[in-house]
């Protein structure tokens, strides 16, 4: 690996962890304070279903080989 894959995957990680820990405050803060019941689940679901989208996105990028041909001109 060389530094520049390693930059990108620091990067990377630094950005997701950065946006984990963010939602994370955003939604202890939410379901903290008073508000609707049915607003909070309905956030909670919100978020829980793109995390769950995210994830699975990217388990298929992650696991999916490549499947272009080579093309010789």
């Amino acid at each position: 690996m060389n530094s520049s894959t390693a930059l990108k995957n620091l990067g990377a990680g630094l950005a997701v962890t950065g946006f984990a820990l963010l939602l994370g405050y955003g939604l202890y803060s939410f379901f903290t304070t008073e508000s609707s019941s049915i607003l909070k689940v309905s956030i909670g679901a919100i978020a829980v279903g793109i995390a769950l989208v995210l994830l699975i996105l990217i388990k298929e990028k992650t696991s999916a080989e490549d499947k272009e041909t080579e093309r010789k001109y």
